[in-house]
């Protein structure tokens, strides 16, 4: 199937206007009225089919080798044993620190393959030249093009990860100091933080402490300013309601011709009305939703201390 680009539908739209495509003023109106439509389909539907992607995020292993020096009140860490990879962004757990025993740090910079590294903030831990340690990564990057997540799975393994908001992750996070398999995820601030033309964070509990597949389930953004050679992301099947949309609006704006506005109107409600009945098609049927294991756990007064995270998302629960 032929798959027609912005150039194609411009031409189009401009030859029912009776335009000639070589007027730069006209076409420009065109294309911001055609992205306007396109980002108005978009939002029609949160879930729409033809914008549904996969993705894998692959989890870290966790690093042990060698030793590390720290002075309580100083940013800089020395590691023994250089890692091999930037463990930038990722969280260091001293082992020999009983002052502030239980503090995780995050490395807010580090140069792969070198012994220095920076912490967020100065350690409050005991003075330490040889201290065993971990560091985890629990924080990674998602696709560029990423909207929102629609689920994550990890195969083979009962319960399926479940998602929770970034102030739960906060609380979690604050007593529960598990590692293994990611159990709960969540999705927080940009890769570059507060900049939301990075790729935004996944952040996932317990800190894994190898790799870990995971397999993404996601909607992707529409790709807006839609130009030159690039093409909507509409199905070929129904493009054609790119171009009674824009007519729509077009005809009463650019040529005051509003009888001729509502005519394509109407067409453009009629190809929607097929979007949306495909749409349908394509989402699952009612069904009985899993008991929720972990909202249970935490949320029930079930907790006792600080439970492990590994405790609960390793088996299911005996109790009914």
């Amino acid at each position: 199937m032929a798959s027609l680009t912005y150039s194609d539908l411009e031409t189009r739209i401009a030859n029912h206007l009776r335009l000639p495509t070589s007027n730069t003023a006209e076409m420009t109106k065109i294309g911001a009225i055609a992205n306007e439509v396109y980002r108005d389909i978009g939002l029609k539907y949160p879930n729409w089919w033809w914008l549904r992607k996969a993705g894998v995020v692959n989890t870290t292993a966790d690093v042990t080798t060698g030793t590390l020096a720290a002075t309580n009140g100083s940013t800089g860490i020395t590691f023994s044993s250089a890692p091999t990879d930037s463990a930038t962004g990722k969280v260091i757990s001293v082992t020999e620190n009983v002052l502030d025993s239980g503090a995780f740090y995050r490395i807010a910079s580090h140069t792969a393959a070198s012994v220095s590294a920076t912490l967020d903030a100065a350690y409050t831990g005991t003075t330490v030249t040889t201290s065993a340690f971990v560091v985890y990564q629990d924080q990674y990057s998602l696709p560029t093009d990423l909207k929102y997540i629609r689920e994550i799975r990890r195969y083979g393994v009962v319960p399926l990860l479940q998602k929770i908001g970034p102030e739960e992750m906060d609380r979690i996070k604050a007593y529960d100091t598990s590692v293994g398999k990611p159990a709960v995820w969540t999705v927080r601030d940009f890769a570059t933080s507060g900049d939301p033309t990075t790729a935004q964070r996944l952040i996932v509990h317990p800190y894994p402490d190898d790799t870990y597949r995971l397999e993404l389930s996601y909607l992707q953004t529409l790709n807006t300013e839609v130009s030159s050679t690039t093409r909507f992301l509409i199905p070929d099947d129904y493009i054609q309601i790119l171009i009674y949309g824009t007519l729509s609006r077009a005809y009463p704006i650019m040529l005051a011709d509003t009888t001729r506005g509502l005519y394509y109107a109407g067409l453009y409600n009629s190809v929607l009305d097929q979007l949306v009945a495909t749409q349908r098609t394509y989402e699952d049927l009612p069904a009985t939703q899993p008991r929720d294991v972990y909202r249970r756990f935490y949320h029930q007064q079930r907790r006792r201390g600080h439970a492990s995270l590994r405790s609960l998302f390793g088996r299911f629960p005996n109790e009914p």
